[in-house]
């Protein structure tokens, strides 16, 4: 993974979020009414995986 600054971890940060909130089985438009398209392509796996681990954090 490459280093990411502060501006594309905050975005990432909200991206799992969303996804948090949209809950299982979000897709790309659902995330393309709050994000651009370039931005769901570019940090998507990144969001994801902090998004699962938000999840598993909480359930814990």
């Amino acid at each position: 993974m490459q280093e990411r600054t502060h501006d594309e971890l905050r975005l990432i940060g909200k991206m799992a979020d969303e996804m948090l909130r949209l809950g299982e089985g979000c897709t790309d438009d659902d995330l393309m009414s709050r994000f651009t398209r370039l931005q769901v392509r570019t940090f998507k796996e990144e969001a994801r995986d902090l998004a699962n681990q938000r999840a598993h954090g909480e359930a814990a």
